[in-house]
Protein backbone atom coordinates (compact mmCIF):
# COMPACT_ATOMS: atom_id res chain seq x y z
CA UNK A 1 0.00 0.00 0.00
CA UNK A 2 1.29 3.20 -1.17
CA UNK A 3 1.74 6.06 1.79
CA UNK A 4 -0.03 8.67 2.09
CA UNK A 5 2.18 12.34 2.11
CA UNK A 6 2.16 13.66 5.49
CA UNK A 7 1.20 17.27 5.27
CA UNK A 8 1.02 18.28 8.61
CA UNK A 9 5.05 17.48 8.70
CA UNK A 10 5.27 19.92 6.17
CA UNK A 11 3.76 22.57 8.25
CA UNK A 12 5.58 22.33 11.02
CA UNK A 13 8.90 22.49 8.97
CA UNK A 14 10.09 26.04 9.24
CA UNK A 15 12.27 26.13 6.05
CA UNK A 16 8.46 25.69 4.63
CA UNK A 17 7.14 29.06 6.15
CA UNK A 18 10.29 30.78 5.06
CA UNK A 19 9.40 29.60 1.17
CA UNK A 20 6.37 30.79 2.32
CA UNK A 21 7.31 33.99 3.22
CA UNK A 22 8.94 34.16 0.42
CA UNK A 23 6.45 33.54 -1.98
CA UNK A 24 4.14 35.86 -0.77
CA UNK A 25 6.62 38.76 -0.76
CA UNK A 26 6.96 37.92 -4.79
CA UNK A 27 3.62 37.79 -4.83
CA UNK A 28 3.27 40.96 -4.06
CA UNK A 29 5.70 42.42 -6.08
CA UNK A 30 4.05 40.62 -9.25
CA UNK A 31 0.58 42.29 -8.53
CA UNK A 32 1.93 45.50 -8.12
CA UNK A 33 4.89 45.73 -10.67
CA UNK A 34 4.84 42.89 -13.04
CA UNK A 35 8.21 44.36 -14.21
CA UNK A 36 9.99 44.00 -11.50
CA UNK A 37 10.15 40.19 -12.47
CA UNK A 38 12.07 41.35 -15.65
CA UNK A 39 15.59 40.03 -16.61
CA UNK A 40 18.05 41.38 -19.33
CA UNK A 41 20.81 40.59 -21.01
CA UNK A 42 24.18 43.41 -21.54
CA UNK A 43 25.64 42.71 -24.29
CA UNK A 44 28.53 44.52 -23.14
CA UNK A 45 29.14 43.24 -19.99
CA UNK A 46 28.05 39.76 -20.96
CA UNK A 47 25.86 39.77 -17.45
CA UNK A 48 22.18 38.81 -16.62
CA UNK A 49 20.64 42.14 -15.19
CA UNK A 50 17.56 42.44 -13.11
CA UNK A 51 15.62 42.43 -9.58
CA UNK A 52 15.87 38.64 -9.08
CA UNK A 53 19.47 38.68 -10.20
CA UNK A 54 20.35 41.66 -7.91
CA UNK A 55 18.45 40.07 -4.90
CA UNK A 56 20.99 36.95 -4.81
CA UNK A 57 23.68 38.86 -6.13
CA UNK A 58 23.58 41.33 -3.43
CA UNK A 59 22.85 39.06 -0.71
CA UNK A 60 25.94 37.04 -1.39
CA UNK A 61 27.75 39.01 1.82
CA UNK A 62 25.04 37.66 4.15
CA UNK A 63 24.87 34.54 2.98
CA UNK A 64 28.71 33.78 2.67
CA UNK A 65 28.70 35.17 6.90
CA UNK A 66 25.62 33.67 7.74
CA UNK A 67 27.41 30.37 6.40
CA UNK A 68 29.59 30.30 9.50
CA UNK A 69 26.94 31.96 11.68
CA UNK A 70 24.42 29.67 11.38
CA UNK A 71 27.06 26.94 12.98
CA UNK A 72 27.91 29.10 15.66
CA UNK A 73 24.28 29.28 16.34
CA UNK A 74 23.94 25.88 16.44
CA UNK A 75 26.57 25.74 19.18
CA UNK A 76 24.60 28.24 21.27
CA UNK A 77 26.73 30.52 20.81
CA UNK A 78 26.67 33.62 18.57
CA UNK A 79 29.42 36.28 16.53
CA UNK A 80 28.78 40.17 17.47
CA UNK A 81 32.30 40.54 15.26
CA UNK A 82 31.85 39.50 11.68
CA UNK A 83 30.97 43.00 10.66
CA UNK A 84 34.52 44.39 12.41
CA UNK A 85 36.49 41.16 10.31
CA UNK A 86 34.49 42.45 7.11
CA UNK A 87 36.28 46.21 7.44
CA UNK A 88 39.69 44.45 8.11
CA UNK A 89 39.42 41.86 5.27
CA UNK A 90 38.97 45.01 3.12
CA UNK A 91 41.98 46.96 4.68
CA UNK A 92 44.57 44.68 4.55
CA UNK A 93 43.51 43.75 0.68
CA UNK A 94 43.46 47.58 -0.44
CA UNK A 95 46.59 47.96 2.19
CA UNK A 96 48.48 45.11 -0.14
CA UNK A 97 47.17 46.96 -3.04
CA UNK A 98 48.37 50.11 -2.69
CA UNK A 99 50.34 50.49 0.72
CA UNK A 100 51.52 53.49 1.03
CA UNK A 101 49.26 56.43 -0.98
CA UNK A 102 52.08 59.01 -0.32
CA UNK A 103 54.95 56.87 -3.43
CA UNK A 104 51.25 54.91 -5.13
CA UNK A 105 49.03 58.27 -5.07
CA UNK A 106 47.46 57.75 -7.77
CA UNK A 107 44.90 54.43 -8.33
CA UNK A 108 45.43 52.92 -11.66
CA UNK A 109 45.62 49.18 -12.65
CA UNK A 110 48.28 47.96 -10.36
CA UNK A 111 49.08 46.50 -7.72
CA UNK A 112 51.72 47.12 -5.38
CA UNK A 113 52.62 43.14 -3.83
CA UNK A 114 51.96 40.31 -5.30
CA UNK A 115 47.96 39.66 -5.96
CA UNK A 116 47.80 36.39 -4.20
CA UNK A 117 48.99 38.01 -0.99
CA UNK A 118 46.11 40.33 -1.46
CA UNK A 119 43.92 36.98 -1.55
CA UNK A 120 45.52 34.55 1.29
CA UNK A 121 46.80 37.38 3.91
CA UNK A 122 42.78 39.03 4.26
CA UNK A 123 41.73 35.62 5.19
CA UNK A 124 44.53 34.49 7.14
CA UNK A 125 44.54 37.22 8.95
CA UNK A 126 40.61 36.98 9.52
CA UNK A 127 40.83 33.51 9.88
CA UNK A 128 43.21 33.58 13.13
CA UNK A 129 40.70 36.36 14.66
CA UNK A 130 38.16 33.80 14.54
CA UNK A 131 40.36 31.40 16.40
CA UNK A 132 40.68 34.17 18.80
CA UNK A 133 37.32 34.36 19.60
CA UNK A 134 37.47 30.75 19.45
CA UNK A 135 39.83 30.30 22.05
CA UNK A 136 38.34 32.98 24.45
CA UNK A 137 35.45 30.81 24.01
CA UNK A 138 36.52 27.04 24.34
CA UNK A 139 39.62 27.88 27.21
CA UNK A 140 38.60 30.97 29.11
CA UNK A 141 35.15 29.88 29.26
CA UNK A 142 33.81 33.21 28.40
CA UNK A 143 30.12 34.26 26.81
CA UNK A 144 30.01 33.87 22.83
CA UNK A 145 27.97 37.43 23.33
CA UNK A 146 31.08 39.00 25.56
CA UNK A 147 33.82 37.15 23.85
CA UNK A 148 33.04 38.21 20.19
CA UNK A 149 32.12 41.95 21.51
CA UNK A 150 35.86 42.22 21.63
CA UNK A 151 36.58 42.31 18.30
CA UNK A 152 33.47 43.78 16.96
CA UNK A 153 34.63 47.27 19.18
CA UNK A 154 38.28 47.02 18.19
CA UNK A 155 37.70 45.38 14.48
CA UNK A 156 36.98 48.63 12.71
CA UNK A 157 40.05 50.49 14.93
CA UNK A 158 42.57 47.65 13.95
CA UNK A 159 41.29 48.35 10.50
CA UNK A 160 41.57 52.03 10.58
CA UNK A 161 45.15 51.50 12.17
CA UNK A 162 46.30 49.21 9.32
CA UNK A 163 45.47 51.76 6.72
CA UNK A 164 46.29 55.14 8.83
CA UNK A 165 43.27 56.10 8.44
CA UNK A 166 43.20 56.56 5.20
CA UNK A 167 40.44 55.16 2.70
CA UNK A 168 42.56 53.25 -0.39
CA UNK A 169 41.22 53.14 -3.70
CA UNK A 170 41.89 50.94 -6.80
CA UNK A 171 41.42 50.25 -10.68
CA UNK A 172 43.48 46.88 -10.50
CA UNK A 173 40.89 44.78 -12.65
CA UNK A 174 41.97 41.09 -11.16
CA UNK A 175 40.81 42.61 -7.51
CA UNK A 176 37.53 44.41 -9.22
CA UNK A 177 36.69 40.26 -10.92
CA UNK A 178 35.83 39.49 -7.35
CA UNK A 179 32.87 41.82 -7.12
CA UNK A 180 31.94 43.17 -10.22
CA UNK A 181 32.94 40.49 -12.81
CA UNK A 182 31.02 37.55 -14.18
CA UNK A 183 30.75 33.93 -14.82
CA UNK A 184 27.94 32.02 -17.21
CA UNK A 185 26.46 35.28 -17.44
CA UNK A 186 25.92 35.49 -14.03
CA UNK A 187 27.44 38.30 -11.16
CA UNK A 188 30.84 36.91 -9.86
CA UNK A 189 29.66 36.94 -6.02
CA UNK A 190 26.57 34.40 -7.16
CA UNK A 191 29.24 32.18 -8.34
CA UNK A 192 31.74 33.05 -5.52
CA UNK A 193 28.67 32.37 -3.01
CA UNK A 194 27.47 28.88 -4.66
CA UNK A 195 30.76 27.72 -4.44
CA UNK A 196 31.00 28.64 -0.08
CA UNK A 197 27.24 27.24 0.12
CA UNK A 198 28.25 24.19 -1.58
CA UNK A 199 31.52 23.70 0.40
CA UNK A 200 30.29 24.27 3.65
CA UNK A 201 27.27 22.21 3.11
CA UNK A 202 29.45 19.29 2.20
CA UNK A 203 32.00 19.45 4.95
CA UNK A 204 29.34 19.78 7.60
CA UNK A 205 26.41 17.36 5.89
CA UNK A 206 28.87 14.82 4.57
CA UNK A 207 31.31 14.25 7.51
CA UNK A 208 30.74 14.01 10.82
CA UNK A 209 31.17 17.38 11.76
CA UNK A 210 27.93 18.64 11.64
CA UNK A 211 26.49 15.89 13.94
CA UNK A 212 29.12 16.87 16.22
CA UNK A 213 28.22 20.75 16.11
CA UNK A 214 24.77 19.54 17.20
CA UNK A 215 25.90 17.34 20.03
CA UNK A 216 27.78 20.15 21.88
CA UNK A 217 24.81 22.53 20.70
CA UNK A 218 22.62 21.00 22.36
CA UNK A 219 24.95 20.03 25.41
CA UNK A 220 28.35 20.62 25.86
CA UNK A 221 29.10 18.33 29.09
CA UNK A 222 27.36 15.48 27.46
CA UNK A 223 28.73 15.87 23.74
CA UNK A 224 32.52 15.90 25.57
CA UNK A 225 31.36 13.00 28.11
CA UNK A 226 30.55 10.81 25.12
CA UNK A 227 34.53 11.06 23.44
CA UNK A 228 33.53 14.35 20.95
CA UNK A 229 36.51 16.92 21.36
CA UNK A 230 33.87 20.01 22.07
CA UNK A 231 36.65 22.76 22.26
CA UNK A 232 38.21 22.04 18.61
CA UNK A 233 34.53 21.66 17.34
CA UNK A 234 34.43 25.33 18.66
CA UNK A 235 37.93 26.28 18.02
CA UNK A 236 36.87 24.96 14.21
CA UNK A 237 33.31 27.13 13.84
CA UNK A 238 34.69 30.43 14.85
CA UNK A 239 37.69 29.90 12.56
CA UNK A 240 35.78 29.01 9.40
CA UNK A 241 33.17 31.99 10.21
CA UNK A 242 35.80 34.29 10.62
CA UNK A 243 36.93 32.69 7.09
CA UNK A 244 33.92 33.45 5.69
CA UNK A 245 33.68 37.18 6.93
CA UNK A 246 37.19 37.82 4.89
CA UNK A 247 35.64 35.97 1.96
CA UNK A 248 32.29 38.54 2.05
CA UNK A 249 34.82 41.50 2.98
CA UNK A 250 36.96 40.89 0.00
CA UNK A 251 33.72 41.20 -2.33
CA UNK A 252 32.51 44.28 -0.55
CA UNK A 253 35.67 45.70 -0.91
CA UNK A 254 36.06 44.45 -4.65
CA UNK A 255 32.22 46.05 -4.73
CA UNK A 256 33.08 49.56 -4.37
CA UNK A 257 36.92 49.32 -5.28
CA UNK A 258 38.24 50.91 -1.88
CA UNK A 259 38.24 49.74 1.95
CA UNK A 260 35.42 51.74 4.24
CA UNK A 261 36.67 50.52 7.74
CA UNK A 262 33.31 52.71 8.56
CA UNK A 263 30.75 51.53 7.17
CA UNK A 264 31.90 48.14 5.59
CA UNK A 265 30.19 45.42 6.87
CA UNK A 266 27.96 47.41 9.20
CA UNK A 267 25.38 46.06 10.59
CA UNK A 268 26.32 42.46 8.68
CA UNK A 269 26.11 40.76 12.24
CA UNK A 270 22.72 41.56 12.85
CA UNK A 271 21.23 40.77 9.46
CA UNK A 272 23.58 37.37 9.70
CA UNK A 273 21.55 36.54 12.55
CA UNK A 274 18.25 37.17 11.74
CA UNK A 275 19.03 35.43 8.05
CA UNK A 276 19.58 32.02 10.80
CA UNK A 277 16.68 32.79 12.81
CA UNK A 278 14.47 33.37 10.06
CA UNK A 279 15.79 29.83 8.04
CA UNK A 280 14.69 28.00 10.92
CA UNK A 281 18.27 27.32 13.41
CA UNK A 282 17.00 27.83 16.95
CA UNK A 283 19.18 30.00 19.44
CA UNK A 284 19.33 27.75 21.78
CA UNK A 285 21.38 25.65 19.68
CA UNK A 286 21.03 21.97 18.30
CA UNK A 287 19.58 21.22 14.73
CA UNK A 288 20.53 23.61 11.77
CA UNK A 289 19.73 24.17 8.40
CA UNK A 290 22.01 25.54 6.25
CA UNK A 291 19.21 25.63 3.19
CA UNK A 292 16.90 27.70 5.58
CA UNK A 293 19.62 30.05 5.99
CA UNK A 294 20.29 30.82 2.42
CA UNK A 295 16.65 31.30 2.31
CA UNK A 296 16.65 33.75 5.04
CA UNK A 297 18.88 36.08 3.57
CA UNK A 298 17.34 36.24 0.33
CA UNK A 299 14.20 37.17 2.60
CA UNK A 300 15.89 40.32 3.72
CA UNK A 301 17.50 41.23 0.66
CA UNK A 302 14.04 41.02 -1.23
CA UNK A 303 12.85 43.06 1.22
CA UNK A 304 15.65 45.55 1.24
CA UNK A 305 14.81 45.13 -2.93
CA UNK A 306 11.34 45.66 -2.75
CA UNK A 307 11.78 48.84 -0.86
CA UNK A 308 14.13 50.51 -2.95
CA UNK A 309 11.96 49.43 -6.04
CA UNK A 310 9.00 51.05 -5.09
CA UNK A 311 10.50 53.92 -3.59
CA UNK A 312 9.31 53.87 0.02
CA UNK A 313 10.80 56.67 1.93
CA UNK A 314 14.29 56.29 3.30
CA UNK A 315 13.19 57.57 6.50
CA UNK A 316 10.50 54.44 6.75
CA UNK A 317 12.66 51.98 5.24
CA UNK A 318 13.98 50.45 8.80
CA UNK A 319 9.94 50.18 9.98
CA UNK A 320 8.83 48.53 7.01
CA UNK A 321 11.59 45.77 6.90
CA UNK A 322 10.89 45.16 10.43
CA UNK A 323 7.24 44.76 9.92
CA UNK A 324 7.66 42.09 7.57
CA UNK A 325 10.43 40.65 9.17
CA UNK A 326 7.88 40.09 12.43
CA UNK A 327 5.54 38.93 10.32
CA UNK A 328 7.73 35.89 8.85
CA UNK A 329 8.72 34.71 12.39
CA UNK A 330 5.02 34.62 13.78
CA UNK A 331 4.39 32.81 10.35
CA UNK A 332 7.57 30.63 11.68
CA UNK A 333 6.52 30.59 15.16
CA UNK A 334 5.54 27.44 16.94
CA UNK A 335 1.89 27.69 17.57
CA UNK A 336 1.04 29.10 14.32
CA UNK A 337 3.10 26.00 12.95
CA UNK A 338 1.03 23.28 14.77
CA UNK A 339 -2.08 25.55 14.29
CA UNK A 340 -1.85 24.33 10.47
CA UNK A 341 -0.08 21.15 10.99
CA UNK A 342 -3.08 20.11 13.23
CA UNK A 343 -5.95 21.33 10.59
CA UNK A 344 -3.88 19.53 7.88
CA UNK A 345 -3.85 16.52 9.61
CA UNK A 346 -7.53 17.04 10.72
CA UNK A 347 -8.14 17.24 6.76
CA UNK A 348 -6.34 14.71 5.60
CA UNK A 349 -8.05 12.55 8.01
CA UNK A 350 -11.30 13.75 6.96
CA UNK A 351 -10.36 13.20 3.27
CA UNK A 352 -9.18 9.71 4.36
CA UNK A 353 -12.24 8.71 5.99
CA UNK A 354 -14.28 9.79 3.27
CA UNK A 355 -12.55 7.84 0.95
CA UNK A 356 -12.87 4.82 2.91
CA UNK A 357 -16.78 5.30 3.15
Amino acid sequence: MKKKFDFSVLARSKVTWAVVAEALILLVCLFVRPDFFSISYQPTTEMLYGNLIDIVNRSSEITIIAMGMTLVIALGGTDLSVGALVAVSGAIALKFLRWDVTIYNTPGDYTVYPFILVLVVPLAVCTLMGLFNGFLIAKADIQPIIATLILMVCGRGIAQILTNGKQFTTQYSPFRVIGQGSFLFLPMPIIITAIVVAAVALFVRKTAFGTFVEAVGINRKAARLSGINAQLIIFIVYALTGFLSGISGMIYSSRIMSNDSNNAGLNFEMDAILAVVIGGTSMTGGKFSLLGTVLGSIIIRTIVNLVYYFGIASEATMAFKAVIIAVVIVLQSEPVRNYFAKHSKARQNLVSGGARG
